[in-house]
């Protein structure tokens, strides 16, 4: 009886495994890479941890592979387990062009799943699940990682399962502390700005559990487990929060990309295709917020509060807020969003999960009968299908492998020996042939009007041509002659604890100079000069490291535990 009843099931999670190879259809066929604004900042962080992870040189800190070999540092501040996992694929790709069908295929696949597991918690039928899984697949808050390789998209893909300790919480107004603890931890180990959404997601949600308890037994219980929850999640992330909070306190890092023209990067402004793809996506919003309305009555206290928190993050991701002004005012929080659009992809998850949640209210109707579910899907997967093919035959069409932005260094003038690197073995060749001047992250130590992705492209691209660098003993190696014994600037990017050892012997702050974006020049020697670059991280960030990969890789003992301390006192 048991295999029957598994038996949908295994053909529910098949479609979706299906569906997640039939997307990359086009691009297996097409034989073609999609170059995105943002490829050229993930390949090198991946790029890293592949080679970190290949030659057993682990440098958490700074890209000694990556990033022009600068010794910058990126992945400690962007998801740097993630990173490593990330490395792993690119690791086991032969190419550029497999380790993207390789990402591309696992992005979709966990969306389509996490979707499902989402919807199938909140006893949707599962085939309108597997369905809404496909279809969650087709939106952008998914495509962006397809098309320009924005990172956004990998929370996204597991939003759906981090939303399930709202189930409880909704539901039964019982915090879940090791659920709710691991999933904004498993978020933000991939992407912060994604974890801090789902906070956001969690507080009304929570106030209204707090707020409408039974006594102050129950408050005093709410609050106790969410501590716990708290210091669940700071041990799991202890790596990021400590690192960053160290990194921050001892260099003025350069923010990432401010953006000044938040209105534009709305769904109502000129990112509208976050709103048309698929393109059914307003239908389905519009049937989500109308059908709400006409059952109003009906619904329960967590379905009304779920529809309130859909309409505030889609009101976020439109220009109904006056972005002009909150992006004019120069805030600290405010610009850490840089695109209103990302406040879709809530939005997005809640609205698919609010109408399949719908449904039941409408039974009998014809809007609800599987055949508009189907047409849905069809249409939705249609889209995705054409947009792929589309962008195949302009890669074989177009004779520019990529397309020309500002801060761009292209090493080769020919447009087939790009577009070949990226189906190279030699992933490092790729790297070279296409770069871009992206100095998030640098230390800034003057104030000045100097444009920092200028001074990036000098100093650090331009100026790798002055030297030779590789990693030795694990360790970051500069060689170059010299032909007097005269100040120079090297291509290397020095922070508080970075430490540099020319020609056998340590340099110390007074020895060196340094640009405004942390660009070191020394004075050099007659003939060959050898500089080695390390990083002598904090004794306790050593400790912190250790614990956080100790906490995760004890995570299954303790979950095991505590689903038997939950069995035990039912």
């Amino acid at each position: 009886m048991r295999n029957v009843n598994q038996r949908p099931l295994m053909c529910q999670v098949g479609i979706l495994i299906a569906m997640s190879i039939v997307f990359l259809l086009p691009q297996i066929i097409g034989r073609g890479m999609i170059l995105g604004s943002d490829v050229v900042f993930h390949f090198n962080r991946f790029y890293e941890t592949s080679q970190q992870i290949k030659e057993g040189n682990f440098q958490y800190f700074l890209s000694i592979y990556g990033f022009q070999q600068s010794g910058r540092i990126v992945n400690a501040l962007y998801g740097p387990f993630f990173a490593y996992f990330q490395g792993l694929l690119v690791l086991l790709s032969h190419s550029w062009y497999q380790y993207q069908l390789l990402s591309n295929g696992l992005l979709y696949l966990l969306s389509g799943l996490s979707m499902f597991g989402l919807l199938r918690k909140l006893n949707v039928n599962g085939w309108l699940a597997t369905a809404m899984g496909v279809f969650y697949m087709s939106t952008y808050s998914v495509q962006y990682w397809i098309e320009r390789q924005g990172f956004s998209a990998w929370g996204a893909a597991v939003l759906p399962l981090c939303l399930i300790p709202l189930i409880a919480l909704g539901q039964e107004k019982k915090l879940r502390p090791f659920a709710v603890g691991v999933s904004v931890a498993v978020l933000f180990q991939i992407h912060v700005f994604s974890s801090i959404m789902l906070v956001l997601m969690y507080v009304p949600f929570f106030l209204r559990a707090f707020f409408g308890g039974e006594g102050a037994q129950a408050k005093k219980q709410l609050l106790w487990k969410l501590s716990g929850a708290i210091g669940l999640f700071l041990l799991l992330t202890a790596n990021i929060w400590l690192g960053m909070a160290d990194l921050y306190l001892h260099n003025q890092l350069l923010a990432p990309f401010i953006n000044h023209n938040m209105q534009n990067n709305t769904i109502t402004g000129t990112s509208s295709y976050w709103w048309s793809t698929p393109i059914l996506l307003p239908l389905v919003c519009g049937l989500f917020f109308c059908g709400e309305l006409k059952v109003w009555p009906k619904l329960a206290g967590d379905m009304k509060l779920l529809t309130w928190v859909a309409a505030i993050f889609f009101v976020l991701a439109t220009n109904f807020i006056p972005w002009t002004w909150l992006g004019s005012l120069d805030n600290g929080l405010i610009n850490l969003i840089q695109f209103p659009f990302r406040f879709f992809v809530p939005a997005t998850v809640l609205i698919i999960a609010g109408l399949c949640l719908l449904a039941p209210y409408y039974r009998g109707q014809q809007l609800v009968k599987p055949i508009w579910v189907i047409a849905l899907v069809v249409l939705s997967s249609g889209q995705v299908l054409i947009q792929t093919t589309n962008k195949m035959l302009d890669w074989r069409s177009d004779e520019a492998a990529v397309t020309l932005r500002n801060h761009t260094y292209l090493g080769t003038d020919s447009a087939a020996e790009l577009k070949a690197a990226y189906f190279s073995t030699d992933k490092s060749l790729a790297l070279d042939l296409y770069q871009r001047s992206t100095p998030d992250y640098v230390p800034i130590y003057q104030e000045t009007t100097e444009n920092k992705y200028d001074a990036y492209g000098k100093q650090i691209i331009e100026g790798n041509n002055t030297v030779v660098k590789s990693v030795e003993d694990g360790k970051l190696t500069l060689r170059w002659q010299g032909d007097s014994a005269d100040w120079v600037q090297v291509p290397i990017i020095n922070y508080r604890y970075t430490e540099l050892t020319l020609n056998q012997t340590s340099l110390t702050r007074d020895d060196i100079q340094l640009s405004t974006i942390g660009v070191v020049t020394l004075q050099q020697r007659i003939g060959a000069n050898v500089l080695v670059v390390d990083y002598d991280a904090p004794w306790y960030f050593d400790g912190a490291l250790w614990l956080t990969m100790a906490a995760w890789l004890l995570l299954p003992i303790g979950y095991a535990g505590w689903w038997w301390h939950c069995q035990k006192n039912k």
